[in-house]
């Protein structure tokens, strides 16, 4: 080999060593890599404890998200019923349940969410997307959180635990005097689906009935849902069908449903607070509809409703009740309509208002829908009439510890043939709570005043224990005007036995009445009628989320010697 040879070999070695030796001091002195280039926020799935609200209200606290980013990717994490990685929790039992429970499929769980992979990234979107996942029936609680951004595209962690949903039931409920019996199993999230489908047997002081179902919230992955209902009755039967596509999301374009029923069952009319006879009633229902987001601007939203409706009621009398002296007739309505729904979409995350130490979504803005249709003999109506719905309700105020508000509801038609309205009932409500989404204890009180006008003979409005006066049986007054005013002081303390349970207690008053305005006689104690009474809640934090054991001593201060000095209620309710 030359000089030259050897020289030109000697230089092409060093060369190589100096970039490798870059590169080395590249890799020391921290050159990034793709990974690398990727910012973690600090707040991560794993130091979510679900079991604590406040913990499921973080967001990602450290991340810049630049505008127009674009989710790149949809992690989603599921935990089981019980965390056996804690001391507390890890025993035979808990492991068993947590084996033999099926976890919700990844799939259920996306057809939920509002956002796909690709979407460009808005806060909006994850917030919607954990109120969807929280209202449904096998989950206890959910949290969608940013969790790590790579340049402009961030990464959306999905993290949910399930309940134990395969339930068998029997139990007793026992409200304004009267008890009802039922049994039966149900399961919300089907072999993992988050299809639901039961069958139940109930039995209560006017039927005995048995009822199967099966309601599907996201058909094959999709928006679309469905589901159908089958009941045998003693008196009579029921089925029901639906397919629907709802505004799953404010951001939602169209909607489309349909709808129908077949019901038949005996009813009672009640006068002086006793059932003086029973008829027959049938029920025939279909309806369909679709929706258009027509404009949004500065949170609020217009949409454009319309459909057809037809339902029909028969009524016959029984030969073995005595005759009744006004008979409903029979009446069909036939009615396309037209509305709109104009809402403001601002909602507020609290706790402890209508349920135990969940996070709970309040409305923190308005929400007015209208409906007007024409129901005309052209169309098989047996009158013609014009048919106008409406409600409204509204925030009046929204702080951490404070949240009131009221509604509207009216319903009713004008018949043009009597020049008169019929079955018109309007209902003005407001309800205030304080303290319970901060503090153990919390304040409640709400007042509703109900009016009607033409009242066919099928439709009473009645006050007992089961409209809110818990004292009293259940259509102890009724008339043609209702009011009823109830104050609360609850109890929310942080105390969750064996991670099973969660309870509170309640210490109440009620006062209301029914009357009629031309002074007929509206029931045994014509005049207000007031109770006092403590209650307690009992609501399971892993099995049937969605409602909660009502167990109440409710103490009349009123009404006629025929009424218990105290009346024991015992029932499910998805409120406090």
């Amino acid at each position: 080999m030359t000089v030259r040879a050897v020289s030109k070999a000697v230089i092409m070695c060093r060369r190589g060593l100096l970039v490798a030796g870059l590169m080395l001091a590249g890799l020391a002195f921290g050159a990034e890599s793709p990974d690398e280039a990727c910012t973690v926020s600090d707040i991560q799935p794993e130091m979510i404890d679900l079991d604590k609200p406040r913990d499921q209200l973080a967001r990602q606290s450290n991340l810049v998200i630049p505008p127009g980013a674009k989710i790149g990717s949809i992690r989603i994490i599921q935990r089981p019923i019980f965390d056996t990685s804690d001391p507390k929790q890890d025993n035979f039992l808990y492991h068993a349940l947590n084996t033999l429970n099926t976890p919700t499929w990844e799939s259920a769980l996306r057809s939920q969410l509002v956002f796909v992979e690709g979407d460009i990234y808005s806060p909006g979107l994850l917030e919607e997307s954990e109120r969807v996942l929280r209202q449904r029936e096998y989950l206890t609680a959910a949290w969608v959180g940013v969790t790590r951004l790579c340049g402009d595209e961030v990464e959306v962690s999905v993290l949910a635990r399930d309940t134990w949903t395969l339930l068998p039931t029997l139990g007793i409920t026992r409200s304004g005097g009267d008890n009802t019996t039922n049994a039966g199993i149900s399961d919300p999230n089907f072999l993992g689906s988050g299809k639901s489908l039961g069958i139940s047997y109930t039995k209560d002081p006017d039927r005995s009935e048995t009822s199967v179902f099966v309601d599907d919230p996201n058909v094959i992955g999709s928006h679309w849902q469905a589901g159908f209902s089958y009941d045998d009755r003693s008196d009579g039967r029921g089925r029901s069908a639906y397919l629907e596509r709802p505004f799953f999301s404010e951001r939602t374009n169209w909607r489309f449903g349909l709808a129908g029923v077949d019901d038949v069952r005996e009813e009672s009319r009640y006068v002086g607070a006793q059932a003086i006879a029973d008829y027959r009633r049938s029920r025939e229902y279909f309806s369909i509809d679709g929706g258009w987001r027509l404009a949004e601007r500065n949170e609020r939203q217009l949409r454009l409703l319309a459909g057809y409706r037809y339902e029909a009621f028969g009524f016959q009398p029984l030969p073995d009740q005595p005759a009744l002296d006004v008979l409903p007739d029979d009446r069909t309505l036939s009615y396309p309509w037209i509305g709109f729904d104009y809402r403001q979409n601002r909602f507020r995350e609290m706790t402890n208002l209508t349920r135990l130490q969940r996070v709970e979504d309040v409305r923190d803005g308005f929400l007015w829908r209208t409906e007007l249709g024409y129901s005309g003999s052209g169309l098989g109506a047996t009158e013609d009439r014009v048919v106008l719905n409406m409600s409204f309700q509204d925030s009046l105020l929204a702080t951490e510890t404070n949240y009131a508000s009221y509604g509207l509801n009216q319903s009713g038609t004008y018949r043009l043939d009597q020049d008169r309205v019929e079955n018109l009932l309007g209902t003005l409500s407001l309800e205030y709570f304080h303290g319970g989404s901060v503090r153990w204890t919390g304040w409640y009180t709400s007042l509703a005043f109900t009016a009607a006008r033409n009242l066919t003979a099928d439709q009473q409005l009645l006050i007992g224990g089961e409209n809110g006066l818990r004292g009293y049986p259940s259509e102890y007054q009724q008339g043609d005007r209702r009011v009823l005013w109830t104050l609360e002081r609850r109890y929310f303390p942080d105390w969750h036995p064996f991670k099973l349970f969660r309870m509170g207690g309640v210490v109440f008053v009620d006062a209301g009445r029914a009357w009629f305005a031309d002074g007929q006689s509206n029931g045994p104690d014509g005049g207000v009628l007031r109770d006092v009474g403590v209650g307690l809640r009992l609501a399971s934090s892993r099995v049937e989320v969605q409602r909660m054991l009502h167990f109440d001593l409710a103490f009349p201060l009123d009404g006629d010697d025929s009424i218990d000095a105290l009346q024991v209620l015992l029932r499910g309710r998805s409120r406090f």
